[in-house]
């Protein structure tokens, strides 16, 4: 199972850089993404600083922090959901956190963009947003 649960395309964002594009119509309450550990790459945030300064800084671009079990774990998402943008109003939302999955907020459009909030999942939405890590 991907990541992503719906088809989707990668095109120029009015938000920042790619965005993340609904291919088909997604109905409001449709589960559109999910953790698999098989796709999805994941890592101490504290091994980042022993890799290339450019991988170090690509992992933390396009991937997010969470806490668990006491420890930062950074995710970087194998499909094009690490392409997703931020929106203060977002059309996909945490879903069910015990299965780790996000959900359509509302209908969403083909060929519209598919937005979440950094800051309902990611410890270092603030720095990302911020341009901290966009490349130079």
């Amino acid at each position: 199972m991907d990541m992503l649960l719906v088809r989707t395309r990668l095109k120029p964002s009015k938000i920042h850089g790619l965005g993340c594009f609904a291919a088909d119509r997604i109905s409001r309450g449709t589960v559109v993404w999910t953790l698999d550990e098989s796709i999805d790459m994941q890592m101490p945030l504290a091994k980042l600083a022993s890799l290339p300064p450019p991988t170090e800084r690509f992992y933390l671009m396009y991937g997010y922090v969470e806490m668990r079990d006491g420890e930062k774990i950074v995710i970087l998402c194998g499909d094009h959901a690490k392409h997703m943008n931020h929106s203060d109003e977002p059309n996909v939302i945490e879903g069910d956190a015990d299965r780790q999955e996000n959900i359509a907020a509302r209908d969403i459009e083909v060929g519209e963009e598919m937005t979440c909030n950094y800051y309902s999942f990611d410890l270092d939405a603030t720095p990302k947003l911020s341009g901290a890590f966009d490349p130079d």
